[in-house]
């Protein structure tokens, strides 16, 4: 069997600081005592190799709008918001660009790469050699989470701009400019990253999971200050804690801090009044909701993220879908609304 190698194609798939992490993995890898060694390296290569096909395919299609007609048809941001604007929660996909979901596809495919090279730098690292070893590998343990938290904000920041390009309720400028933002992610898989558009977004994340949070009659206030302590953009924070936010808009907030629905928070608060109990820890707040948590819950923590951020967005649209009382949009999606209006409207006074 021949040797594995480490080759990256010429698609770029994968940028500069994702290949050096990668051949610092290769380069402990290789040298490793491990009785799995050559298996390791196998799934590297062939991983790297994997993904860069994926890539292939996704180069295959033509940006977004650069065919632009067929026959008397013809493609256009504002046909495209029209198609959009007929899709719903359930038929979405069948609506979008085929180069948005080969895109996405390709970041799922990614997710999933550093997802196992994180698996693999733990097996490595437990048979590393001396402590040097060790430490370089927990750097390049440090640097596979970002990298699978970056695809885990892409998904996300596409899902926010999505759920408010096929909201018809919403103004159709408006509308026009999430759909220039999904069209900007769609053009740009290869070498997009969330935070060159919505650093907002993935810094309120990245402080999100790095907060522990307690739940107390208090409803998150003390959170505030910790998500600003931990790198949450001041700016998302200001928002939610302006003097008149809507009703559903700190409901959204509250359940983005908390973790659990407007409909379990009542609960607990009136619990919490019934015992003279101020505070509780989530596990506690689990137990009390009746709540189980999966037995299969030990998986990375962007992945928690991901499930975290889809169960309130499914929560949202079933009260929007039965006119049910509670907040009609996530926290993220409450925000982005209103950078999107703050965009149109700097874009309108630009205009005269």
């Amino acid at each position: 069997m021949p040797t594995p190698r480490l080759v990256f194609g010429p698609i770029d798939s994968l940028s500069p600081r994702e290949r050096q992490t990668l051949e610092t993995l290769w380069r402990h890898a290789e040298v490793s005592t491990h009785p799995m060694r050559d298996e390791f390296l196998s799934r590297i290569a062939l991983g790297v190799t994997r993904v860069e096909q994926i890539a292939e395919a996704l180069e295959a299609y033509p940006p977004i709008f650069q065919e632009r007609q067929l026959g008397s048809r013809e493609r256009s941001l504002g046909t495209l918001v029209d198609h959009l604007g007929q899709a719903d929660d359930s038929n979405y996909e069948m609506f979008v660009p085929t180069r948005a979901i080969v895109g996405r596809a390709l970041v799922v495919a990614e997710l999933n790469f550093w997802r196992m090279i994180g698996y693999l730098v733990g097996e490595i690292a437990g048979r590393a050699g001396d402590e040097a070893a060790r430490a370089e590998l927990e750097l390049v343990q440090k640097d596979v989470d970002e990298w699978l938290h970056g695809c885990v904000y892409t998904l996300l920041a596409e899902e926010v701009l999505g759920s408010i390009a096929r909201d018809q309720e919403q103004p159709q400028e408006l509308r026009t400019c999430a759909v220039e933002k999904l069209a900007g992610i769609w053009g740009n898989y290869l070498h997009w990253a969330v935070r060159d558009f919505f650093p907002l977004l993935q810094a309120t994340w990245s402080a999100r999971r790095r907060i522990r949070v307690s739940i107390g009659t208090t409803l998150g206030v003390s959170e505030m200050m910790r998500l600003l302590q931990a790198g949450c953009d001041p700016e998302f924070v200001e928002y939610f804690a302006r003097p008149n936010p809507t009703r559903d808009e700190a409901r959204a907030f509250q359940e983005f801090l908390i973790g659990v629905p407007t409909e379990a928070i009542r609960s607990l608060v009136q619990l919490m009044e019934e015992e003279g109990r101020t505070c509780m820890s989530p596990e506690e707040a689990r137990e009390a909701l009746g709540i189980v948590t999966p037995e299969n819950d030990t998986g990375h923590g962007g992945v928690r993220a991901y499930r975290f951020f889809r169960e309130r967005q499914l929560q949202a649209a079933a009260r929007r879908l039965r006119n049910e009382p509670g907040p009609r949009r996530t926290a993220e999606e409450y925000v982005m609304l209103y950078f999107l209006e703050k965009e149109c409207a700097e874009k309108g006074a630009g205009a005269s």
